[in-house]
């Protein structure tokens, strides 16, 4: 009998954790462990970061491009070495995420050749409508969204994370997604300890301008000067490419004697963290399906969040608040730092929620997509 080799499956994301660590990072980490567990695909990650010195086990990690010169203003440059990799590497499913050029890319690739690509929305922004000032840069990143929007249109298969992702895709883009899969977690494997006091607040998430790390800065000295006994922390990765913000924020960080910032940390670290924090606060102007809701969800942490509301999930599952204004949230920190047994019950409706909503069960969901 003859046997039958596996399909092939190639990930075309644009960074790979070992290089950095984001929401999608992760994601993408989760369900690769989960595939080359199950052994049914040769899988190829097609990537522009990563960490030359990272060894992978059961898959090929593949630069696309490097990041220098004119490439770090667009992917719209990577398009003919990727689309030579792809001629190579002949893949039957092609999964991409983190929307950009290389989508377009993928569904021209797919179109082309008949193999499947599915692309999945890492971020609202990504089916919203496009707005830049123009510049030179600004006129490569036209050409990206371009590209970009041909792949949304010519994408064999979209899969959002939230309802509301659909409902943009479908408003601006004239598609439905063929499935809703939110994002998944290992349910925790470390001890959930929290000590009454003092208050922990937790702030997760690499620096960078749409995040407003300087807003939960102000929170925690807002908290000082009120004389609430919270200890705040901070965990991400700093931002390089601003040097000057960087300094400036590390600066008002040591002001504040209630505010430890840790910096980068490791997935089980920020998980250990959280584990021991009694609120998680999320200052971000906008985000797809935060990771850390989940990672904070599954530890008994309400969220309290300042701009985002997935599917309005905080308040219709009671598991946080959605505040819209910095003086809602601060009064809606100040009421769980003062109210043990609301934080206990919402810590109780986040650990039941996120274990039914968001396991690793969704990540077969996914991989049925990639079997079919």
């Amino acid at each position: 009998m003859a046997v039958q080799s596996r399909k092939k499956l190639c990930l075309i994301i644009p960074s790979h954790w070992s290089g950095t660590m984001g929401g999608t990072e992760y994601q993408v980490r989760c369900l690769l462990e989960r595939l080359v567990r199950e052994g049914r695909f040769d899988i190829y990650y097609l990537t522009r970061r990563y960490d030359a010195g990272f060894r992978p086990d059961g898959y090929r990690i593949i630069r696309i491009a490097g990041t220098d010169g004119i490439r770090r203003y667009g992917r719209c440059f990577d398009g003919p070495r990727l689309m030579r990799l792809l001629y190579q590497i002949r893949p039957d499913v092609i999964y991409q995420r983190n929307g950009g050029a290389y989508t377009g890319f993928a569904a021209a690739y797919a179109r082309r050749y008949g193999c499947r690509m599915i692309w999945h929305i890492a971020h609202e922004d990504e089916v919203l409508p496009f707005q830049e000032r123009f510049s030179m840069r600004s006129a490569i990143r036209c050409i990206d969204r371009r590209i970009f929007e041909y792949g949304i249109q010519n994408a064999c298969h979209i899969i959002a994370q939230t309802r509301q992702q659909g409902h943009l895709l479908e408003t601006y883009h004239g598609r439905r997604p063929d499935a809703v899969i939110p994002n998944f977690h290992p349910l925790p494997s470390e001890q959930i300890c929290k000590e009454d006091a003092p208050v922990t607040i937790a702030w997760v998430a690499n620096f960078k301008s749409w995040k407003q790390p300087e807003v939960f800065i102000r929170l925690a000295g807002d908290l000082e000067q009120r004389g609430e006994k919270v200890r705040c922390v901070m965990v991400g990765a700093p931002a390089d490419w601003a040097p000057e913000w960087q300094r400036s924020l590390e600066e008002k960080i040591r002001r504040v004697r209630n505010l430890t910032c840790l910096g980068r940390q490791s997935v089980e670290r920020v998980n250990a963290i959280l584990a021991a924090a009694h609120i998680f606060v999320n200052t971000s102007l906008a985000e797809g399906f935060a990771n850390t809701f989940i990672q904070a969800w599954m530890r008994s942490v309400p969220v309290v969040s300042l701009h985002c509301n997935p599917d309005g999930i905080l308040e219709r599952e009671g598991v946080g608040f959605f505040s819209g204004s910095y003086g809602k949230m601060l009064a809606d920190v100040v009421r769980l730092i003062r109210n043990p047994g609301l934080r206990t019950q919402m810590g109780v409706n986040a650990q039941g929620y996120a274990a039914e909503r968001h396991s690793e069960r969704n990540i077969v969901r996914l991989t049925n997509l990639f079997a079919a």
